[in-house]
């Protein structure tokens, strides 16, 4: 047994492991000897594409279609960087201090923030980090040297929007080491202005709060466009309330792009007033591999070199080659173009949607700040009239809109829609707010599939719920989105709502097609995006009283119904979906106008029956074969004791025994006759036939048992059953195992399912097939 043992487990075990190490050896052999540059680069670009050359079933990298020249001169740029850090040092120092100066005055001249400084960084996150350092050391005199105990005092509040990228307030708190009792969120407005932005009056009562309680209100954070709905704060009284309790202002947010325009609305005009910013301008142009920019102004250039802000590595300040580089080329002209483009793409989006009833939330406070503010000469505010005459007031890059009401002709008007003259405050949903949420992404998951290029994000927004987001800044430099391409959106979008309103319509109708279908149960699943949700429940399951069964097998049984379902024509139309009582069921996506609700149940229906007999058959023949099996041993069991009696007690000891069998032979007749089970008729069968004609012998003709007929749905009988890919209709269907059981067979006939039970083992087995001697 250890032999077999061994030769079944430890030796391929050993091979397996004896490999392993052989490929181990030789990948070392491979990196001390070096490789071929060939086959570096397509072990790279297999990396790239498959993300692991080992796993081809992965989905591949799609590159991105248009990358500018400004792109490529971007990515140029890295490499240039990569190799000016051969240079000598002094040489380098020289070289590194032309380049930050260039690109700080350029980018404080585009963005309008004059006389500032400019700190560069790979992570987005990092400038506010150095800038909140700033405004320790410019309000704690002793911060330099005494660190946190210099803060222990009077320790210093950071004011973050409750608007604000996840997770931001408790990044700045780990880098700089202050407690999380540091951070102090500011809610959202509810009453008055948009609800995405920060509440000012909550603002200032909080800092007033603070300093009455021995705390130094050190920092705010304003965002020039939220993350997800693209709101922009109230700069301006944030900068009086700020000027009046002495605390930095910071901002930060996409919106802030408007700045190099020539026509820039109100509300993003205030932040030249802001003490410093963070912006993005590789994101912005597509411009791969570029950092982000945080410009400040400070006064004592010692501070910032003690935040960190000016650094002293040559190799980090060469960080900025890459935007060096792209600004020039790109010059700029190229670069009002690219944003201005991005702009214009927003308010076509935005005029296109308002004509299908979208409503666009990032703009609503636009609409209430019409008036547009000029600085410079006075040919440069004559030349910025006539622009303003040729051209619509830039609105929010951001354009965020939601599927609203079902019986309005298209995406309706919102709930969150903050307009004064509109009466919102009656409105209310025709659905509950999960179904909604559920086709909004359905229909953001649709959009992006048909039109990849316009690049349409799903964002949960906390009072709203699901929306759909359209940010140009971020997807169009790589996306290549054109006007052509958000006229093809809304084309698309119209389709789509046209089979969400048929499918929303259809509900009630698919709801009350299932409860007429005996062994289908509606599971009302609000989270669902759809016609709605079927679990099919078969007979013998509702008769079991054992719960942790019957949900074993409603798991199995309704996964196998799905995966026939998506076997068919029709397959995308089913999906698997998890239960509140931990079980599977059937959902059942959108529909096309036309389609006929009852094929769609009748499929289910059909599908699921069939599956019911087939579970129902084999778990009658199991137990009709343990039945049999337990009435043969007990029948052998009793004709053994009956053979004992009969031959006597010489007969079993083991030399007399074999004497006296020869001297007096046993008849044939004492001889113990096997058991047939019989699958047709369930029925225990001698086997003496068997043995003496050596074939399977049907002695009685069994009566062809009548197949149950399904029961009648309450829905006109008109209407055609739909069939699964795969299986055929009833005039068609293939032969089954009970199809063959049914069969009557004639006298002499070969039968077949039988179970033999052989006098000499004393043991039952089953056999299929019949066999000749």
């Amino acid at each position: 047994m250890e032999e077999g043992f061994q030769k079944m487990f430890l030796e391929p075990s050993l091979k397996e492991m004896s490999e392993g190490l052989n490929d181990v050896m030789k990948q070392m052999d491979d990196y001390c000897n070096g490789k071929k540059l060939e086959e570096v680069v397509n072990n790279l670009e297999a990396l790239i594409i498959h993300g692991d050359p080992e796993s081809q079933d992965l989905p591949k990298a799609v590159p991105p279609k248009n990358l500018s020249k400004a792109s490529h001169v971007s990515m140029l740029g890295q490499s240039v960087a990569a190799y000016c850090t051969t240079l000598g040092p002094s040489h380098l120092r020289k070289l590194t201090t032309r380049i930050i100066s260039d690109t700080t005055l350029w980018m404080s001249r585009i963005f309008r923030f004059d006389d500032s400084s400019a700190y560069y960084h790979n992570d987005d996150r990092e400038g506010l980090v150095r800038v909140c350092r700033l405004a320790l050391n410019a309000k704690y005199e002793k911060f330099a040297t005494e660190g946190f105990n210099a803060l222990y005092t009077k320790p210093p509040i950071i004011y973050i929007s409750a608007a604000s990228r996840p997770g931001l307030g408790q990044f700045v708190c780990t880098q700089l080491g202050l407690p999380l009792s540091s951070l102090c969120t500011v809610p959202c407005n509810t009453m008055f202005g948009s609800q995405h932005t920060m509440d000012i009056a909550t603002l200032e009562r909080l800092i007033k709060d603070d300093e009455g309680s021995s705390k130094t209100p050190l920092l705010v954070v304003a965002n020039a466009g939220t993350p997800l709905a693209g709101h922009t704060d109230n700069i301006n009284r944030l900068r009086a309330i700020c000027d009046d309790y002495g605390v930095w202002l910071h901002a930060e947010g996409h919106n802030l792009s408007t700045l190099a325009l020539s026509t820039v609305p109100s509300s993003i005009l205030a932040a030249k007033r802001v003490n410093s910013m963070t912006i993005s301008p590789g994101v912005w142009l597509g411009l791969p591999g570029t950092p982000a920019v945080t410009l400040y102004k400070t006064a004592d250039p010692a501070m910032s070199l003690a935040a960190g802000l000016c650094s002293s590595q040559i190799q980090e300040r060469l960080c900025c080659l890459p935007l060096w580089l792209s600004l020039q080329h790109l010059g700029y002209d190229g670069i009002v173009q690219k944003l201005k483009h991005a702009a214009d793409l927003s308010q076509h989006m935005s005029q296109r949607l308002h004509s299908i009833g979208a409503i666009n939330i990032a703009e609503k406070q636009e609409k209430k700040q019409q008036t547009i503010q000029y600085e410079g000469s006075l040919t440069d505010v004559v030349r910025k009239v006539i622009q303003v005459l040729s051209q619509v007031d830039v609105v929010s890059p951001v354009v965020v809109f939601r599927y609203e009401d079902p019986h309005g002709p298209g995406l309706d008007k919102a709930p969150y829609a903050n307009d004064s003259s509109d009466d919102t405050s009656n409105h209310t949903l025709a659905l509950p707010k999960p179904i909604v949420n559920a086709f909004n992404t359905w229909l953001g998951t649709e959009l992006n599939k048909r039109i990849p290029e316009v690049g349409i994000d799903v964002v949960d927004l906390e009072t709203d719920g699901v929306c759909l987001r359209f940010s140009p800044m971020q997807s169009a430099p790589y996306n290549g989105t054109s006007a052509d391409d958000i006229d093809n959106f809304v084309e698309c979008l119209k389709q789509l709502l046209t089979v969400l309103n048929y499918s929303n319509e259809q509900r009630p109708g698919f709801q009350e097609a299932v409860e007429c279908r005996e062994n289908l149960i509606y599971v009302d699943i609000q989270s669902h995006g759809g016609l709605g949700v079927v679990q099919f429940v078969p007979e013998y399951v509702s008769s079991n009283k054992n719960e942790e069964q019957n949900k074993k097998e409603l798991i199995k049984l309704n996964g196998e119904l799905v995966q026939r379902l998506q076997a068919g024509e029709t397959g995308a139309l089913y999906f698997a979906v998890p239960t509140e009582a931990e079980t599977v069921a059937v959902g059942v996506g959108m529909v096309n106008p036309g389609t006929d609700l009852d094929e769609v149940v009748d499929l289910i229906w059909v599908t699921g029956k069939e599956l019911e007999d087939s579970s129902k058959f084999l778990e009658t023949m199991t137990d009709l074969v343990l039945k049999g099996i337990e009435e043969a041993q007990k029948e052998l069991e009793k004709e053994n004791e009956n053979k004992l009696i009969e031959e006597g007690v010489l007969r079993q000891i083991p030399i007399v025994g074999s004497l006296w069998s020869w001297y007096s032979p046993p008849p044939k007749e004492a001889q113990i006759k096997g058991r047939a089970l019989n699958l047709s008729s369930g029925a225990l069968e001698s086997t003496e036939n068997t043995y003496k004609y050596h074939m399977q012998v049907q002695q009685d003709k069994p009566t062809t048992p009548t197949r149950k007929t399904a029961p009648r749905r309450k829905t006109p009988s008109t209407t055609p059953t739909p069939s699964v890919d795969g299986d055929h209709s009833s005039s068609e269907k293939p032969l089954q195992k009970r199809d063959l059981e049914e069969t009557p067979m004639e006298d002499g006939q070969v039968g077949d399912g039988l179970v033999n039970s052989h006098p000499e083992s004393g043991n039952s087995s089953t056999t299929g097939t019949t066999t000749r001697h």
